[in-house]
């Protein structure tokens, strides 16, 4: 689903849907909010290929997804 800009994946998961996200074209920091919406919307956000980011960046990730962001 990362062919949507991060505003548009802010409006669907504040609409309540889960998302899987390709983290190419992406940055930790365009994750962030994502992950903090998913959590105040309670639906599962899925990061995929990450793991190559910074362990503080995916640790500031998780803490904003409050249990509901999973690394892949």
């Amino acid at each position: 689903m990362s062919e949507k800009n991060v505003s548009e994946l802010l409006n669907i998961v504040r609409a309540g849907a889960g998302v899987t996200l390709e983290a190419h074209g992406l940055t930790a920091d365009d994750v962030l909010p994502v992950a903090a919406a998913a959590a105040k919307s309670d639906v599962p956000l899925r990061v995929r290929g990450a793991l190559h980011w910074a362990t503080r960046d995916l640790i500031h990730i998780a803490e904003a997804g409050k249990g509901h962001v999973i690394f892949e």
